[in-house]
């Protein structure tokens, strides 16, 4: 089950569950929605992040009371626009667990990690990169030119250009 569109000031109720990862045995309560494993008939499928509890993705099995019934490890995962060259480093992580999730959005089945700081990092990272920018200057007649077909016959920018053109001209004698 998945939500594709979010819901602003919407209160969602969640509940805390203790998730302990099935390879490294690394354990942290995560808030989770309850319309998530109440809506479910039986047991719910939870794919838990690398990131969440600790560097591994997993798979977690949770029931009806809000606990967890079993693991999967996940031996394989398709990632889009992975630099396979670097691998990712969750040791040297330094944000704090705090930070990371006061960014997250969750509403009902809806999870998205959305930065506070995100213009300002945009902003600052572009001024870094200093773009050149090319101005080039065009005339009135290189625009007509370029765009005569779509310029009105009763334009008073282009009147001059429009009275001149013999292609104009010839067209209108056709018609």
């Amino acid at each position: 089950m998945a939500i594709t569109e979010a819901k602003n000031n919407v209160n969602i109720s969640t509940t805390k569950i203790d998730f302990i990862c099935p390879v490294c045995k690394s354990r942290k309560a995560l808030d989770v929605p309850k319309s998530v494993i109440e809506d479910a008939k039986q047991l719910t499928t939870m794919s838990i992040a690398r990131g969440l509890v600790c560097e591994h993705q997993f798979q977690a099995f949770v029931d009806k009371n809000y606990q967890v019934r079993g693991y999967q490890r996940v031996d394989f995962e398709f990632e889009p626009n992975v630099n396979h060259e670097k691998p990712s480093d969750f040791n040297n992580f330094k944000q704090d667990d705090n930070e990371l999730f006061e960014n997250l959005v969750l509403e009902g089945n809806y999870l998205e990690y959305k930065p506070k700081n995100t213009e300002y990092k945009i902003n600052k990272s572009l001024k870094k990169q200093k773009i050149p920018t090319q101005e080039k200057k065009i005339s009135l007649g290189e625009i007509y030119n370029e765009f005569r077909e779509l310029i009105d016959e009763d334009n008073e920018k282009f009147r001059d250009f429009i009275e001149n053109d013999s292609r104009r001209n010839q067209i209108s004698l056709i018609y």
